[in-house]
């Protein structure tokens, strides 16, 4: 490289900082111009600026509560009348597919420059009013076990979308609701778009569609094909190639590659694929079993929590569990509540107790309560399942013994629910553990529980209060309660913790419908150096 382009790169540089902080004057701006005149590179650069610089603008105004970002909105200058149009119009001699692309930044930029004294006055509206426009109406209505990832904001049930942002799906089932009646059920992995209000883009995965009647026309596009809806329900699988194929499961759809060369309609039963050639093939180029998932299965939906001043969750106050299909909310008092009669723990530190409980307090056997700063953990445990029987007392059985106060009815759904107090310093997942169920059920087996329905990446799981934690002594009490070390039991607990919770359905544990369980053995899996911490356990009323 020449000194001169040297020279020339250093000064295009310093001016393409100076536009972006809003600094740039009439003459810099017309030397900014010249060096962009026939370079490539710099106008890729350039454009690059000015879509990163208009992404942090966006961002400023949803996110005003993150000031480490220093976003400044309304003090743009610019003292000449064409700020970034006259350049944009040089860079796109060269760069025409990239402008198109960016072309909605350069709009913003204009409304900034055009707008500036009236966003001052009316800066917080005016971000409201940006961000609103930038959502759909498509909502988040439901979602099972679910890792999903947006660019820009977490999404939780209730959020609405935002339109053309790129969301994966990293693990779970979500359903989103859209404007007409539409019900779509994403099954993970999937990479998807919402493109308008009547519109998705599935990019990769699986996805469900219902149509009610008023919802007809709805589409979804995928990389090789549009699939619009004529009153049904369909599945459109799209592979990482973006090869797609389509299944009507009742009514019809409409299936179009995107070369437009062909257009079928589908009815019920049939099937298509549209390869990477644009061709469909009738009948589809495999057989799709049970590709439409047609709901999100039973599971565990919220909790609600009595709170400390510090909003952090104290007490379990209620539960709300879909069961055979229905949503339904349970207060403390349906709740069929458990006592230990034995735990034999995995560490030395084996109880939590609240902050600002007595010196003494310690954790005993007998009726567990809904505080969730007070109970056993760390459970002892083991890999595979215990076989024979269980033994109590301070040399017993690695884990814990659970007894309901009256039986536990398996009903669809969950029957029981579970909460981790899981340190925001172990796993976004939750600790693995294995049940095993007191019933005379002769085919009663045990079962391991890996996924949380609230889990870390949740925004549902809340804070736990502030705990102290009881440390073991050599010492047991007469009915075995291990005793503390009152002396080292004295400090808060400085790390915080969250509530991980997860409904357990005794047909896992091959309860036969109607059956019942009186208690729980429960067992630390042992599948990494972290235990559950079960501070607190319900059991469910059956459904009547």
């Amino acid at each position: 490289m020449s000194d001169n382009n040297q020279k020339n790169d250093e000064e295009f540089r310093r001016l393409l900082s100076r536009l972006a902080e809003g600094s740039l004057d009439k003459a810099d701006a017309e030397v900014l111009e010249s060096l962009l005149i026939n370079q490539p590179e710099r106008q890729a650069l350039y454009l690059e600026t000015m879509w990163l610089d208009a992404s942090l603008i966006e961002l400023g105004g949803v996110h005003n509560s993150a000031p480490e970002l220093k976003v400044i909105r309304a003090q743009r200058k610019y003292s000449f009348p064409f700020s970034g149009w006259a350049l944009t119009a040089i860079a796109l001699s060269c760069l025409v597919v990239t402008v198109l692309l960016t072309f909605p930044v350069f709009e913003q930029r204009k409304q900034f420059a055009e707008n500036e004294s009236a966003e001052q006055a009316v800066e917080s509206t005016t971000g409201r009013k940006n961000h609103d426009e930038l959502l759909s109406e498509a909502i988040l209505i439901a979602g099972h076990r679910t890792v999903l990832r947006g660019s820009s904001s977490p999404i939780s049930i209730g959020s609405r979308f935002r339109f053309a942002e790129h969301y994966m799906l990293q693990e779970g089932l979500i359903k989103i609701l859209f404007a007409s009646g539409a019900e779509v059920i994403l099954s993970a992995p999937a990479q998807f778009q919402v493109v308008d209000n009547e519109k998705l883009a599935v990019n990769l995965g699986n996805c469900s569609v219902y149509a009610p009647a008023g919802a007809e026309g709805f589409e979804v596009t995928t990389p090789t094909s549009e699939v619009i809806d004529l009153g049904t329900r369909f599945s459109v699988e799209v592979a990482e190639d973006g090869a797609s194929s389509v299944s009507v499961v009742d009514g019809e759809a409409e299936v179009t590659p995107l070369s437009k060369s062909q257009k079928r309609t589908l009815f019920k039963g049939d099937s298509a694929y549209v390869g990477t050639d644009l061709h469909i093939l009738e009948g589809g180029e495999k057989p799709q079993v049970d590709a439409y998932v047609a709901s999100i299965p039973d599971r565990l939906i919220a909790y609600e929590t009595i709170q400390d001043k510090l909003g952090q969750a104290k007490e379990l106050s209620s539960l709300t569990v879909q069961r055979g299909g229905v949503s339904r909310t349970y207060h403390r008092d349906d709740f069929i509540l458990p006592g230990i009669n034995h735990f034999r723990p995995q560490t030395n530190v084996f109880g939590v107790v609240p902050a600002n409980s007595p010196p003494d307090e310690f954790n005993r056997f007998g009726s567990m309560n809904l505080l969730f700063a007070s109970g056993f953990i760390n459970p002892g445990g083991q890999k595979d399942y215990f076989e024979g029987d269980f033994i109590s007392g301070k040399d017993g059985t690695p884990g814990m013994n659970i007894v309901f106060d009256q039986p536990v009815i398996n009903s669809p759904g969950p029957d029981i629910v579970i909460f981790d107090a899981q340190s925001i310093a172990h796993s976004l997942e939750g600790d693995v553990f294995h049940l095993y169920p007191h019933s005379s059920h002769p085919n009663a087996h045990p079962a391991t529980f890996m996924k949380y329905d609230i889990d870390g990446y949740s925004a549902d799981a809340q804070f736990m209060t502030g705990c102290r934690l009881i440390h073991l002594s050599q010492a047991f009490a007469e009915d075995g309660t291990p005793l503390p070390k009152f002396g080292r039991s004295q400090l808060i607990n400085r790390v915080p913790s969250r509530m991980f919770a997860i409904g357990i359905d005794l047909d896992d544990m091959n309860i036969p419908p109607g059956g019942s369980i009186t208690g729980l053995f429960l067992q630390d899996a042992q599948d990494d150096k972290d235990c559950i911490d079960p501070v607190v356990i319900v059991g469910l009323p059956p459904v009547k």
